[in-house]
């Protein structure tokens, strides 16, 4: 009897606070930047971690682990546990490009992948030396018929996404131009106002003060809708040229498994930074605009810009050095 009566008296004990599970988020949570200090992947995470730090109630910290494109950087992320303390914040290309132009990929999309939403939105713009004397894109096309394969258009990079716009430009518009991938978005724009390429196909912050400046001329922007930043700078659908398309996204992802009340939080805490003046004006200054999507939404954008660049790499042959 005495027996039954002890092991009554312990059912009836309340559960042990050992066995509860913290509240999330207890302690610092990382957003991981796939590229160095200073880019444009940087300026966006900076720009978005003390918004998620009020809308978490915990530290929001940065931490850079640059290299392969942004390949190792997102890697890292996604074969990190999937517990929301390590969050990405990286470029669409990581999910949508490199798995079709690098040998080989560490990681798999969609199968490694927890959507969480598009923070970033970034178009692609089309400029030109003004030395040449095309102001708007009726008028490149027409020299460039004149004069074919005497117009070089540098990218930022072998097989990213400036490199796939200029090469779908060829195949979109006719237009005989030589591809010249740079290292960088930077050098690529220096010899462009130094007059050594004629056109450069690049995010639109890079170029934006230089545009401003008069240094170069914008001839078309490769989007459906103009940008605030430079609302007068017609887009290609304007143009005619409707799959001449190439807007950059920068997006937040976590690994594969994330608890899926962990991943609403972590939603809602984008949808809430997204909003703030701090993201939005900074993003503006940059000629970027903030963003947020569902984690479906997101899902299926990838899927089909994953689809548009393969159809782009597999007609040009293309791969990451």
């Amino acid at each position: 009897m005495r027996r039954r009566a002890i092991l009554g008296a312990l059912a009836a004990l309340p559960a042990t606070p050992a066995l509860a599970q913290p509240a999330w988020p207890n302690r610092p949570i990382r957003i991981i930047v796939p590229y160095p200090p200073g880019g444009p992947n940087d300026i966006i995470a900076r720009l978005y971690a003390p918004a998620l730090t009020a809308a978490l109630g915990q530290t929001v910290l940065i931490e850079n682990r640059a290299g392969g494109s942004g390949v190792i950087g997102t890697d890292y992320v996604l074969k990190s546990p999937p517990d929301g303390y390590v969050v990405g914040i990286v470029d669409g290309g990581s999910l949508t490009i490199a798995p079709h132009t690098q040998p080989s990929m560490p990681y798999r999309v969609p199968e490694d992948v927890s959507f969480l939403s598009v923070v970033t939105k970034v178009p692609e713009a089309l400029v030109a030396s003004p030395a040449i004397g095309a102001k708007t894109l009726p008028e490149l096309l027409d020299l460039a018929k004149r004069r074919p394969g005497t117009l070089n258009i540098g990218t930022a990079g072998a097989a990213g996404i400036s490199h796939l716009t200029a090469l779908r430009f060829r195949i979109e518009t006719g237009a005989q131009v030589e591809v010249v991938p740079y290292r960088g978005a930077a050098p690529a724009v220096t010899d462009l106002v130094a007059g050594q390429i004629q056109l450069l196909f690049a995010d639109l912050p890079v170029i934006l003060p230089h545009i401003k400046a008069g240094a170069i001329t914008a001839i078309a922007l490769a989007a459906r809708q103009r940008s605030p930043s430079l609302p007068e700078l017609r887009t290609t659908v304007e143009y005619g040229v409707p799959r001449l398309l190439a807007e950059n996204w920068y997006c937040a992802v976590a690994p594969r498994g994330l608890p899926a009340e962990i991943a609403a939080t972590l939603s809602a805490a984008l949808k809430t930074a997204s909003g703030t003046a701090s993201v939005k004006d900074g993003l503006f200054a940059q000629g970027a605009e903030a963003a947020w999507t569902t984690p479906q939404d997101f899902a299926a954008l990838a899927r089909q810009e994953s689809a548009d660049w393969r159809q782009i790499v597999g007609a040009s042959g293309v791969k990451a050095e």
